[in-house]
């Protein structure tokens, strides 16, 4: 019973918490890949970005709060300007030239965060301290936080996709954006807002998890495999899907890390992986057609 409540059960909250932010951060991804067919490789480096941006904001502000609403949205200015200057002229060649042009945008802001902060690792200091009694234990006030914000967001994105008139047009551009041109919606703009939301959506992971863990250039190198990771598991495309997944690989990472090293840990969770897409290839809820 006590390493149930000493170490279990703090590992399993732990999970939950991590879970829920790392399905921020791949929901931004899944949507891009569903309505523009890109698999963005520069979206864990816009989750960086968000953690440097929040810096920044605070260096001037001395507010948390304050950065947690602009630095997503500087960094969804950075993804609207992105989208609009290099996705663009792309989205009718083969899916390989995003891949490609992502990944050396992955490169360039790297090295750029690299150059302007340097490669030493900082810590965004929690915007309040203390442990609430929770379930027999103390468990931190701002985990908690990050829980509670983080199912708060998906749940209102999960809204915004089915309650909402924006949210629709975004859905019915992922079936067939030829046909929603044609009935005079303008498909370049909703393309352009949806990446920029989902810049911002990782950029504000990206400030969330930035008290719990460091903030450095190759931070997001771990978190897109991650985050890819989750796609795939939830299948290509699917909203509901990568929720569920992003859950089960924030769960089953921090029980790994009990037992197993940093390495062992990462081969744990690709193997959940192939388990998983060997008995359903198109993941928890892949659709019929994704990739194939």
């Amino acid at each position: 019973m006590d390493y149930l409540v000493a170490v279990l059960l703090p590992q399993l909250l732990h999970g939950f918490v991590f879970g829920a932010a790392l399905g921020l951060l791949a929901l931004g991804l899944t949507v891009i890949f569903g309505l523009l067919g890109v698999m963005n490789f520069a979206h864990g480096e816009l989750y960086m970005l968000g953690a440097y941006a929040g810096i920044v904001v605070i260096g001037v502000t001395q507010s948390f709060w304050v950065a947690l609403v602009v630095a997503p949205i500087l960094v969804g200015v950075l993804g609207a300007l992105t989208e609009a200057t290099m996705l663009r002229p792309l989205y009718r060649r083969e899916p390989l030239y995003g891949l490609i042009l992502t990944f050396g945008l992955a490169l360039v802001l790297r090295e750029g965060a690299r150059q302007v902060w340097g490669g030493d690792m900082r810590r965004i200091p929690a915007p309040f301290t203390g442990s609430t009694p929770l379930l027999g234990m103390t468990y931190p006030d701002y985990r908690i936080f990050l829980l509670a914000i983080s199912c708060a967001l998906l749940l209102a994105i999960w809204l915004f996709f089915t309650r909402t008139r924006a949210g629709v047009l975004v859905r019915a551009a992922v079936q067939d954006a030829e046909m929603l041109d044609g009935l005079g919606v303008d498909v370049r703009r909703l393309f352009t807002l949806t990446f920029a939301g989902s810049a911002a959506l990782a950029a504000l992971a990206g400030l969330l998890l930035a008290p719990v863990f460091t903030v450095y250039p190759q931070m997001g190198v771990e978190m897109i495999l991650l985050a890819f990771i989750v796609v795939i598991l939830g299948g290509m495309g699917s909203l509901g899907g990568s929720v569920v997944a992003a859950f089960v690989i924030g769960i089953a990472q921090s029980l790994f890390s009990l037992w197993m090293n940093p390495q062992r840990v990462a081969i744990a969770i690709f193997g959940i992986m192939i388990v998983v897409l060997i008995v359903r290839p198109r993941g928890f809820f892949g659709r019929e057609g994704v990739l194939e």
